[in-house]
């Protein structure tokens, strides 16, 4: 048999780019967004940080999780083959619809927001109890606070790291769902 008549793959499909992981993979970060929206939510309940951090642990090592394939992909996917070319933003949207990036950068000034309140509430400080009393540290107290406003801040404190998971679980999400193979030489 003549070897030009042999059909050959044009390109080969990695085992992350198959539809049914970059669904699976975008189903995992819009679990990781409805669960940071849930304790947003829930803050305003009188729920405490301390009462969902057994969710921020598995929220912080899903984002992980999320990453790490979008970070082989890309480098695997990019031109350059330097090590220290690192990957662009305008690489990772490719594909993507462009009211993508708008959303990004809101949810990015929300998280900002909710910072910049509890920033200037705190006094960068954390709220926390003290020898039975409520106050703001930040390696020492730096002020008393009554209960009230204690758990203001607490709520105030997990509507932040909500946000924060919501802008950190978006971009993945995005990425799996709406990137598109692209086929690849062997």
């Amino acid at each position: 048999m003549n070897p030009d008549y042999v059909t050959r793959p044009k390109y080969r499909r990695k085992p992350l780019t198959t539809p049914a992981v970059r669904k699976l993979l975008a189903f995992l970060a819009s679990c990781g967004i409805a669960a940071s929206i849930f304790a947003y939510i829930c803050s305003f309940s009188g729920v405490r940080v301390n009462s969902i951090f057994l969710w921020e642990a598995p929220l912080v090592l899903g984002t992980i999780a999320l990453y790490v394939p979008i970070y082989a992909v890309e480098y695997s996917a990019r031109e350059s083959a330097s090590p220290w070319r690192g990957i662009t933003w305008k690489q990772m949207a490719r594909g993507m619809p462009s009211w993508v990036t708008p959303c990004a950068v809101l949810l990015l000034l929300i998280y900002v927001g909710h910072f910049v309140w509890f920033t200037v509430h705190t006094g960068l400080g954390v709220p926390s109890i003290r020898d039975g009393q409520y106050v703001i540290s930040h390696g020492r107290n730096l002020r008393v606070l009554s209960q009230p406003e204690y758990f203001t801040l607490k709520a105030a404190e997990l509507r932040m790291l909500a946000t924060l998971m919501v802008n950190i679980y978006f971009v993945p999400m995005m990425y799996w769902w709406y990137r598109r193979n692209q086929p690849q030489t062997s």
